[in-house]
């Protein structure tokens, strides 16, 4: 049957869409909303007062913080393994990226069944919660309910009798002050507003109390909602991330923390997105027999970085090794023959002394721990390589996100450099 050509075009217009989203960038509007208000009843939070800032993204640093929300939730899953890449090819279609700020693409608010649509929009929220937290200095992130029982266990204390749920996340900061977050958010038809208020007391309902019953405590907390409108809707409100900051209350009998723990759990799970699942067991549970591991490296600026092989496009076998890269330096022929679009190799890696330092923890529990690590420098740009161009993210954590993209016929496979880390 012959395509139509209203469906080619349907088609075309969808793939740009795709395509596109791997090179965009946006940003949403911050708000800060009253705890008073918004825990009042009938009390209005409308009109939203004054944007208090901004958070400014690409798409490869959403991909990154929505992957790393991901292993953060299900450690040792295989549905974190899809990369950035993955991230971006299944939902470049629900994102404009050439709006002013961040929207959804026309009809894509009810696009999904009121589950997977309420999935989809918790998992954005979610990444837009860490990249709030990181832009507000809090590098280090922990799944607090998984941290806070892991605890307990260990020192007899039960769940708390007038508890149901736990804040999503733990936070700490470069001078160790430690947060904690609870991540809400929605996409909204039309038409219609966005129940903010609603959201944020639900989150603020998950927050209340759980600061007293860890030590050291939580400076504060954060619920954060991102709510995300349809290019074209009227309304004057925009997308945006709205918050509320409430304070501390006063320590009740809490569930010590060791200092490092949530580098530690932030770490363990980024090891566990790169594949290294028994290293990222030995730093949860500080200590046991270390395993040698190979890693590639990458240099950006003045870092360099230790990179597993997730995938390449087109796909090759035996991808993640010294051997597969060296044998293919050496085909008598032209790699990009079998490839005219040229070759995309997606990495997922760590600053390289952030990985040296882990192998200290883990190699000598009782003489070292992650206090000493400080945030580093962002990067979301494309860096130039030998070879190709790096399009990917850094968090302050170290972490890196991204595809090394090869379009030069004629020239060979980067020469990677190859080190071996203890983990």
């Amino acid at each position: 049957m012959a395509l139509s050509v209203a469906r080619i075009a349907h088609w075309g217009a969808a793939t740009r869409r795709v395509i596109g989203a791997f090179n965009g960038r946006s940003n949403l509007s911050v708000y800060e909303l009253a705890k008073a208000k918004v825990e009042k009843p009938h009390a209005r939070t409308r009109p939203l007062p004054k944007a208090s800032g901004n958070v400014e993204f690409s798409a490869w640093r959403l991909a990154h913080a929505v992957k790393k929300a991901d292993c953060l939730r299900w450690p040792a899953s295989p549905i974190v393994w899809a990369g950035a890449v993955g991230f971006l090819l299944e939902n470049g279609h629900l994102f404009d990226w050439n709006a002013s700020e961040w929207r959804l693409n026309p009809g894509m608010a009810e696009f999904y069944a009121d589950f997977s649509g309420t999935a989809v929009a918790g998992r954005i929220a979610q990444g837009m919660a860490l990249l709030f937290l990181e832009d507000k200095g809090y590098a280090y992130v922990g799944r607090f309910e998984i941290e806070w029982k892991q605890r307990a266990a260990t020192q007899n204390r039960q769940w708390p009798a007038n508890k149901e749920k736990a804040p999503d996340f733990i936070a700490e900061n470069g001078s160790r002050e430690w947060v904690l977050a609870e991540s809400k958010g929605g996409f909204s038809s039309p038409g219609k507003q966005p129940a903010i208020k609603t959201a944020l007391k639900d989150g603020l309902g998950q927050l209340d109390g759980w600061d007293k019953y860890i030590s050291p405590q939580p400076i504060k907390s954060f619920a954060i909602g991102t709510f995300l409108r349809e290019t074209g809707d009227t309304s004057d409100e925009t997308s945006l991330i709205a918050f509320v900051d409430p304070e501390p209350e006063a320590s009740e009998n809490p569930v010590e923390f060791p200092p490092d723990a949530v580098r530690r759990a932030n770490y363990a799970s980024w090891l566990s997105l790169m594949g290294l699942e028994d290293a990222a067991d030995r730093l949860r549970a500080s200590g046991g027999e270390a395993q040698r591991y190979e890693f590639a490296v990458l240099t950006l600026g003045r870092h360099r970085y230790a990179v597993n092989i997730a995938s390449v496009a087109p796909r090759a076998q035996d991808l993640s090794g010294r051997e597969f890269w060296r044998d293919l330096r050496h085909w008598p022929f032209d790699p990009f023959v079998w490839s005219e679009g040229g070759i995309d190799i997606e990495l997922v890696g760590l600053d390289l002394n952030v990985l040296q330092t882990l192998g200290l923890v883990i190699n000598s529990p009782r003489e070292a721990d992650l206090t000493a690590l400080e945030p580093t420098e962002r990067r979301d740009a494309p860096a130039d390589l030998d070879g190709g161009t790096f399009y990917g993210s850094v968090f302050s954590d170290g972490s890196l996100l991204g595809e090394l993209r090869l379009r030069r016929p004629g020239r060979p496979f980067p020469d990677f450099e190859w080190i071996e880390v203890e983990l």
